[in-house]
């Protein structure tokens, strides 16, 4: 089936979204650990309705194995993804579920294992024939087979939770695999007038199919819990490198006889590296198959991506000093965590999206794909604890700090990310079983893996914890109440109005940026630093902004109180404020609308 080549609207609520992950056997424990259920989750809905946020993705519903992947229940050890796992209720409490977060203004979506199913599957004995492979200690679905009964089935159970149960959209683990079905899906979504939102894992994004990525903009690397320096504390720079306004990007040649060549922006290396800024459109995010699972053994045959264009000029590398040898692959990298790849048919599977090269050697042009479409951005994503960069450490990203949660995350122009606790600051408790291996039961108890963090609801009787959670729904409040300037972008190629602000303070902040419509600007500043506070002096950029007329402006603090107070132009230009360290109540942030007459 043909695809479209311009993506239809994604659902108008998708404006409103912030989803919030969850883990449903270790997000509550009625009866002990690992003891979640549908009902137990349910009783939670006040809560999340009363903290703002407006979508779960919820991992974990069908029937799954209960120790496969390290020694826990989880979703991603399918058995029979048509089948409500028993253990966490009924279909009848599912869909109670599912309604009752209705009511309460709140969607949900689905987690899809897309790969395959466990080996024991029932499936798997009724149609041999539907699989190929393994990935994972599982059997892969023959996606490429050609069988249209295994198509039909699979259409059939994402319209199904659609239409039977009501859900809104779904979250595609690890890759897509087939764009078609999934556009059957969202069809049948549409003929039953609900609408819904697909997301998936990778870096895919496909008109009329796929809405915005997971894992597109992470705060925190899953493996190490190395914070992104750019977007925990250059907001407007990360936009300026999404645009190819600057960055530093290394470009590394990997040639068939095994040499290779470096260079970088920076100068550095035998490649010469110019960026040359947005021009034409030659590539878009990821259209293809799974090219397999760096940490999973067994996967599926390694697939060349397809890079195709997507209607959005992307970011130019000039690259000088090209070796006229065959190349196997080429891999471009910025100083942002983006990575993007051009695999030749013998290149090593990984992660990375699509590069696209015009020319020849000695100078080539390579092409990375610019911000379009939604953007997601994620504090903090169940992978994180994975690496063995965690033995002693709480694997939460935000940890108490206001400055990452709001400045990095909650007030930036994307869809935000998080998981069950971070609100609230949540001390780290594995599930008794919880193992930091992939297979098998070694030492129970010590993964750190957040797919397997037991909350205790119990600290929000704390002071750390409940004041955290307090300032996360105040964030969550205004980003609500300020939603005509502070909503995410949805689509195409339009650079947020966003920019940073000139400042003077007396110690190392993140820069500050302001975000503004046509009659409203939002000043957002920060101090990540937990020892002391922030006094800054900002030169408010209004002629920057469009604003070249000389009227009164009103200035609400909107983090302290509501207090407004007037100013003219030339005070603006030096405007003051006090941040207050991070990790304390009302600390780490400074929210100010500004105000004029249109």
């Amino acid at each position: 089936m043909a695809r479209k080549s311009v993506q239809p609207p994604s659902p108008s609520w998708m404006r409103d979204l912030v989803i919030y992950e969850i883990a449903p056997k270790a997000f509550t424990s009625p009866a002990g650990p690992e003891s979640g259920t549908f009902a137990s989750l349910q009783s939670r809905l006040p809560y999340l309705q009363d903290l703002g946020i407006t979508g779960i993705w919820l991992a974990g519903y069908s029937l799954s194995d209960a120790h496969h992947f390290f020694n826990i229940w989880m979703s991603y050890a399918t058995i029979e993804p048509d089948k409500i796992d028993p253990s966490l209720g009924t279909p009848g409490q599912f869909k109670a579920l599912v309604a009752e977060a209705h009511r309460r203004g709140i969607k949900i979506f689905l987690d899809v294992t897309t790969h395959g199913v466990m080996l024991s599957s029932p499936i798997v004995k009724r149609h041999p024939e539907w699989f190929r492979g393994g990935t994972c200690g599982m059997i892969d679905y023959d996606w490429e087979g050609g069988h249209t009964d295994l198509d039909d089935w699979w259409v059939q159970i994402w319209t199904d939770y659609v239409t039977i149960y009501g859900v809104d959209g779904f979250r595609l683990d690890w890759q897509i695999f087939r764009p078609d079905l999934w556009e059957r899906v969202r069809q049948n979504a549409a003929a039953a007038r609900h609408p819904i939102m697909i997301f998936e894992e990778g870096n895919s994004v496909i008109p009329g199919v796929t809405d915005f990525t997971e894992r597109e903009n992470e705060i925190s690397n899953a493996g190490t819990g190395e914070l992104n320096p750019v977007l925990a504390s250059d907001i407007p720079g990360f936009f300026d490198r999404k645009f190819g306004k600057r960055g530093d990007y290394k470009v590394e040649i990997r040639y068939v006889d095994g040499s290779k060549d470096e260079g970088s922006t920076g100068g550095k290396g035998a490649l010469r590296v110019h960026l040359d800024g947005q021009r034409a459109d030659r590539a878009s995010r990821r259209i293809g198959d799974y090219t397999g699972c760096d940490v999973c053994p067994g996967g599926q045959s390694t697939v060349e991506d397809v890079a195709k264009a997507d209607g959005i000029p992307d970011v130019q590398l000039t690259v000088e000093n090209v070796a006229g040898r065959p190349i196997e692959n080429i891999t471009v990298m910025d100083d942002c965590w983006g990575r993007w790849i051009l695999r030749g048919s013998t290149a090593a599977t990984g992660g990375g999206r699509p590069l696209t090269m015009d020319g020849r050697p000695p100078n080539i042009q390579l092409y990375v794909p610019t911000l379009g479409y939604s953007s997601s951005i994620a504090l903090s994503i169940h992978d994180i604890g994975l690496g063995t960069s965690y033995p002693d450490r709480n694997p939460f990203v935000a940890q108490g700090s206001r400055a990452l949660f709001g400045y990095s995350f909650l007030f930036t122009p994307m869809i935000p990310l998080f998981l069950s606790g971070e609100e609230f600051d949540a001390s780290f408790h594995p599930l008794p079983n919880l193992a930091p291996d992939w297979f098998g039961g070694k030492d129970p108890g010590k993964g750190r893996m957040l797919y397997g963090a037991m909350l205790d609801w119990t600290e929000l009787d704390q002071p750390q914890h409940r004041s955290m959670f307090e300032d996360v729904k105040k964030m969550l409040a205004i980003r609500k109440q300020e939603h005509a300037v502070l909503s995410p972008l949805l689509r195409g190629n339009i650079q947020p109005k966003l920019m940073g602000v000139p400042y003077e303070s007396n110690i190392t902040v993140p820069v500050p940026y302001i975000r503004w419509d046509r009659s409203t600007a939002i000043l957002v500043a920060a101090n990540n630093d937990k020892g002391e506070d922030a006094h800054l002096k900002l030169q408010i950029p209004l002629e920057s902004m469009g604003q070249t007329r000389n009227v009164e402006y009103k200035v609400t603090d909107l983090w302290n109180g509501g207090e407004t107070r007037n100013f003219t132009p030339s005070e603006l230009g030096s405007f003051a404020c006090t941040v207050k360290r991070d990790g304390i109540p009302s600390g780490g942030l400074g929210v100010f609308r500004v105000e004029w007459a249109h």
